[in-house]
């Protein structure tokens, strides 16, 4: 029989042999395991980085930084007559010493039985351009429409706006923000436009957040005439009006804008809706006769404010401060975002309306009146030194050429229109007329005319 020790031998043979293949085993996973490990660790990680790379950081948004406050001031309606010009002057340098961006006149600068010669318009232009403040002006039934009137000189209404678009609006250092780096924003003026290039006066502004608009909406029922055939200047001024509150509405989506200012001299006649819906924005009232000739207007501001839901103010000319919200929607609710505000006038010559505009909050607008001081400065320093020399204009502007009683190209406007200052037989003096184009500015030449043929 074999010896224990003999037995032991192959057990301890193949025992040694497993226990060094076990061994190599180790060894050789101790050498070659870590690898793939720490491969595919960093092969994990790596992954890791490059997703964590690969997602984009987010970027903080920032709050848009709140506009600055500011206020501009309101006149209109005034003055009515030459004892009342002192006291606009007053006011305007009184304006000017105080923190108002700008000056807003809506209209009517002299009075409804004042003769709209050239020399009486010319010398209220010099009045308004002798604001230290850029004052932006509007013209008035007073100022053109209602010119044909005997008291008024019998003037055709046509020839007069054209008289004004040149002298008032033919240069923006005259009626406006001045020359470059005077104020702050640029006008821009329908008459830009190639369809509407006769409308110098319609102009559009952006300061601060705020779209202003200024528009020739005059009284006397926007100047519609119950002639017979067609009312010319009124149906294509409508449709001009109509087209630059759809460019204002375009123009103050683009820029954001957080409020909207529309000056225009005529209170459209707004009426409390009697039945809902629309009968209250598309009926006459029972005083017109005929054509109701703001009803086009006031559709395009329900349409307006329908679309542009930031505050929208309309100023108009008047005789006291008034407030009031007469739009209403198309199921005859008020509509809250629209305010109308009258501002002083004649006789209340010796106030006019602050409005302050606080961009960024829920009532962008603030309105209230203003009195002159009995003993202000601005009245004293206009005794002692006279009238401040209008701004852009020579104080004597008959010495050149678009003086006193000069056309646009250097000519007489009584031989453009001969009929002008004649009384007017025509029941429609709007017939026959056709506007000039636009002015020349200060720096061009006189056009070249043709020589007189006698056919």
């Amino acid at each position: 029989m074999p010896s224990s020790r003999h037995l032991s031998i192959p057990r301890v043979a193949r025992f040694g042999s497993t226990g060094r293949a076990c061994v190599a085993l180790v060894m050789l996973a101790l050498v070659t395991g870590p690898a793939p490990t720490t491969a595919a660790t960093t092969a994990a990680q790596s992954s890791r980085s490059h997703a964590v790379a690969k997602t984009p950081t987010k970027t903080p948004v920032k709050a848009t930084p709140k506009l600055p406050s500011f206020e501009f001031a309101v006149l209109g309606n005034t003055p009515f007559g030459n004892t009342e010009v002192p006291v606009v002057r007053s006011v305007l340098a009184t304006i000017g010493d105080g923190p108002a961006a700008f000056v807003v006149h809506a209209g009517n600068f002299k009075g409804p039985t004042e003769s709209c010669r050239d020399e009486l318009i010319t010398e209220r232009i010099n009045l308004l351009s002798s604001s230290p403040k850029p004052l932006i002006y509007v013209p008035g039934a007073n100022d053109w429409a209602d010119c044909q009137r005997a008291t008024d000189g019998s003037y055709n209404p046509i020839e007069r706006l054209d008289f004004l678009r040149d002298r008032a609006f033919g240069n923006d250092d005259v009626l406006g923000p001045g020359p470059v780096g005077h104020a702050q924003f640029d006008l821009t003026r329908q008459s830009d436009m190639a369809r509407f290039r006769q409308y110098h006066e319609n102009v559009r502004w952006f300061y601060r957040g705020i779209v202003f608009v200024g528009l020739n909406l005059p009284g006397n029922n926007n100047n519609y005439r119950s002639a017979g055939g067609r009312n010319g200047e009124f149906e294509d001024r409508v449709i001009a009006t109509r087209v630059w509150l759809q460019h204002a509405l375009v123009y103050a989506q683009q820029k954001d804008a957080q409020g909207m200012v529309i000056v225009v001299q005529a209170d459209p006649e707004f009426e409390p809706v009697r039945g809902g819906g629309l009968r209250g924005m598309f009926s006459d009232r029972n005083e017109r006769r005929g054509v109701d000739g703001y009803k086009d207007f006031r559709v395009q501001l329900q349409k307006l404010a329908s679309r542009f839901k930031a505050p929208i103010l309309l100023i108009d000319s008047g005789k006291t401060l008034h407030l009031t919200q007469p739009l209403r929607d198309v199921h005859g609710a008020i509509v809250k975002s629209f305010t109308q505000v009258s501002t002083y006038g004649t006789p209340t010559v010796n106030r006019w309306v602050r409005v302050r505009v606080d961009p960024g909050t829920a009532q962008v607008f603030s309105v209230d009146g203003v009195l002159l001081p009995a003993n202000s400065a601005a009245a004293s320093a206009q005794k002692s030194t006279g009238p401040t020399p209008p701004r852009g204009l020579t104080p004597y502007p008959e010495t050149g050429i678009g003086g006193e009683g000069m056309g646009p190209y250097g000519a007489p406007y009584s031989t453009l229109y001969p009929a002008s200052g004649a009384a007017i037989n025509n029941s429609d003096p709007n017939q026959g007329v056709t506007p000039l184009g636009p002015s020349l500015m200060p720096s061009d030449k006189p056009a070249a005319r043709a020589p007189a043929r006698d056919d």
